[in-house]
């Protein structure tokens, strides 16, 4: 009768200790994990700008960046630049929405290919700008096609001389040439204390390679996407933070095949020059883009068009 008591009475013990480990271990299995945990102080956002710069570029860039203003947990941004320019106007929207980016959080670069003409004029108002050494930046300048000269016609009638025409040479040189001062202008406005190149050296819209950049003001270190992610969020004051890459839709067209083969956009194609001015152009077509982008002939030669100008800081014929 004893021992079977006993029995009993270890058996209840024995059943008491596996229902206390079973408790314990259910109960951490559903208890959050309170050691060394770490919860992210904000978010680092990284904004694609690539391909030709035009009107759906521009509208798929700004969208990025209005969304990381509006975003509370947005405290910083990171721009991922592997363009060579495009359109004129197009290009000026985008430097105005990285300015006015930069004015409300930290916005670091990083340029994978290249960043040039339109594409650095969209990147000036960095806080700080990081390139590989094999990357290309520069071309600060303005190309257009002229306009051509009409015949006289009976057909249509006009309110003003210009109408018609739009102007002659003299006005269309100074659309350009201001123009060309904007886009200078404004790289002294956002780089003039770090840069080590005169208004007269930028106005030649040389090419650099990345190191070349370096050196001369127009970046302002050799690194990649990674080191501008980690300077963005230590210009934020974030010890830890969440990386969120904003991806545009469409198609992310290139004008250069250094630029297409660098990217990883998913959908992505290769056009000539023609996209941006036409097969023949009637009017004038303001660019920014180096003018080795241009081939009328679609044959990848880089041959301008015929009737391009280009302004350097004044009117030259290319």
């Amino acid at each position: 009768m004893a021992n079977r008591i006993r029995g009993l009475l270890r058996r209840i013990a024995r059943s008491y200790v596996l229902f206390v480990v079973i408790g314990v271990v259910v109960g951490l299995a559903l208890a959050p994990v309170a050691w060394n945990a770490t919860s992210s102080e904000g978010t680092v956002a990284v904004v694609p700008v690539a391909g030709t710069i035009d009107g759906g570029t521009s509208a798929g860039v700004s969208s990025m960046l209005q969304q990381a203003r509006s975003d509370p947990d947005v405290e910083a941004v990171v721009l991922l630049v592997n363009s060579g320019g495009g359109g004129a106007a197009a290009s000026e929207e985008m430097y105005l929405q990285t300015k006015r980016t930069a004015e409300e959080m930290p916005l670091v670069t990083s340029v994978d290919a290249s960043a040039a003409s339109g594409a650095y004029y969209t990147i000036a108002p960095s806080d700080h700008i990081y390139a590989k050494p094999s990357s290309t930046v520069g071309s600060v300048g303005v190309l257009a096609t002229t306009p051509q000269e009409l015949e006289p016609t009976g057909i249509v009638s006009t309110t003003g001389p210009n109408k018609l025409t739009g102007g002659d040479e003299r006005e269309f040189n100074y659309i350009l040439e201001s123009l060309g001062n904007a886009f200078v202008g404004a790289v002294f406005e956002q780089r003039g204390d770090r840069l080590e190149l005169s208004r007269s050296d930028v106005e030649q819209a040389r090419v650099y390679s990345g190191t070349q950049a370096v050196q001369n003001g127009m970046v302002d270190s050799i690194g990649g996407r990674q080191a501008a992610v980690e300077h963005a969020a230590d210009e934020a004051d974030l010890d830890s933070y969440d990386v969120r890459v904003m991806r545009p839709g469409g198609t992310t067209r290139f004008l250069s095949r250094s630029n297409y083969v660098s990217s990883n956009a998913s959908n992505k194609e290769m056009v000539t020059a023609e996209y941006l001015y036409g097969e023949e152009p009637t009017e004038p077509v303001f660019l920014m883009v180096p003018v080795s982008y241009l081939d009328t002939a679609g044959n990848g030669s880089g041959t301008p068009p015929t009737n391009a100008t280009a302004d350097l800081g004044g009117t030259h014929v290319a």
